[in-house]
């Protein structure tokens, strides 16, 4: 059976351009009414159409899409029992919060109880991929379950890599963020020497880009450090989050430089947390 009509849960600054890209595609979308009423606002003009409770997108939809910021709310909204009791039960879950693969593997047993499969889908690309269409999927479970879903996932990703088992896309993930993390240091540290340097920017992206030391980090965020514009995409919260998982997963290994730059994520989110993860390179640079 097709998918047709998706119930999409998380319409934070990557959730929402999303949805916008999946009702592009002809796809019925239902979302849940918010506290935050613009994203919901955004996509009933759309088309889209606003639930009043979790437990009518559950019952109703052939495909539940959730990208939440953390573990505890997968917990409570994917773990509702309410919503559970009445699910349609030729649905399928595609999870793609960059949480802990304990917890989607705690969501997996639980839907899987009820015989839902689940697809465990973070994503990679930022918001602009994300506004774009040009997201990078990890998906973790079976094939079946990826082919199932791909004509969805082909609305908002441009490259969609199957990479183990339920619970191996979050872990993955955590790899993913905890290299941007490192990357993302680096970078502001790379700017702040050009600039006591007095080397021309544009020189130095061109010339880094097409050497051995290319980063994306420093072509695509060395504008928001020079310009000093830490406007939020992807919120420092987040990354700091996303870092802390992949250090607590590899807690008997040796990693200093994920746990230094843990411990600098944490010490500018005081201030700085909700701003653009960018900004965690702000003592780096002079004022």
């Amino acid at each position: 059976m097709s998918i047709k009509r998706i119930g999409f849960i998380g319409l934070g600054a990557m959730g929402l351009p999303m949805a916008k890209n999946l009702l592009s595609k002809e796809f019925e979308l239902h979302v849940i009414a918010h506290r935050n009423r613009q994203p919901v606002e955004e996509l009933r003009a759309l088309g889209a159409t606003e639930h009043s409770s979790l437990s009518d997108i559950f019952a109703l939809c052939d495909c539940i899409i959730s990208i939440l910021p953390t573990d505890k709310e997968m917990e409570s909204v994917l773990l509702n029992e309410q919503a559970l009791e009445v699910i349609n039960p030729g649905s399928v879950l595609i999870e793609m919060t960059s949480g802990s693969p304990e917890m989607m593997k705690k969501v997996h047993a639980t839907f899987r109880k009820k015989g839902i499969p689940v697809l465990d889908g973070p994503v990679s690309g930022g918001t602009v991929g994300a506004e774009n269409g040009t997201l990078t999927v990890m998906a973790g479970g079976d094939k079946e379950v990826l082919e199932k879903t791909r004509p969805v996932l082909d609305a908002i990703a441009k490259n969609i890599y199957l990479v183990g088992s339920v619970g191996a896309g979050k872990a993955i993930k955590a790899i993913n963020q905890m290299l941007a993390a490192v990357h993302m240091v680096a970078s502001a540290e790379a700017v702040a020497l050009a600039e006591k340097l007095e080397i021309n920017m544009d020189s130095l992206k061109e010339v880094v880009g097409n050497s051995s030391g290319a980063s994306w980090m420093l072509a695509n965020k060395m504008d928001s450090l020079v310009n000093r514009d830490f406007t939020p995409g992807f919120k420092l919260n987040l990354m700091k989050k996303d870092v802390k998982i992949a250090v607590k997963e590899g807690q008997d290994k040796q990693l200093p430089l994920a746990n230094y730059v843990l411990e600098l994520f944490e010490q500018a989110s005081t201030e700085l947390g909700e701003k653009d993860f960018s900004a965690v390179g702000k003592s780096s640079l002079s004022s």
